[in-house]
């Protein structure tokens, strides 16, 4: 699988999740926003809405972070993997991550980060506001 940078335009994302429906849908099989990889963080403060998904950081401090070594970044696509068998939920990698991507689910006692859907994020052709959008590629979303 190749990288896929997936590009955040905070101010043009209305707050609509659809985003989060499409991905818990890919991953689950259901609309359970819960199991979504990306999540719409509200911010009343600033009356904006913020999508949080991995940005494939180069160093990964969520990898880097992990004492256990449950998390590992693939060199070719960047995508970061968990190995749910050695990750206790410390929080450590949670911690580290500078765009709030990376989150524990206490509903399905998992970590979730976004996997780039195996290669084509199911995330961004639902983004109707371009919120959400693949650089320097045709694809993007409904509009």
């Amino acid at each position: 699988m190749e990288r896929r940078d997936i590009q955040v335009n905070v101010p043009v994302c209305t707050g609509c999740r659809l985003c989060e429906i499409a991905c818990s849908l890919f991953h689950r099989g259901a609309v359970n926003p819960e199991g979504a990889r990306v999540r719409v963080i509200e911010d009343w403060a600033r009356s904006l809405y913020e999508p949080h998904i991995c940005q494939l950081c180069q160093p990964t401090l969520c990898v880097q972070a992990c004492p256990l070594e449950a998390l590992t970044q693939d060199s070719a696509s960047g995508v970061v993997r968990v190995d749910p068998d050695l990750c206790n939920n410390c929080g450590a990698c949670v911690a580290a991550c500078p765009h709030g991507a990376i989150r524990w689910s206490d509903a399905l006692g998992e970590l979730l980060v976004c996997d780039r859907c195996g290669g084509k994020p199911s995330c961004v052709p639902f983004c109707h506001r371009g919120a959400l959008s693949l650089p320097n590629t045709s694809e993007g979303g409904v509009r």
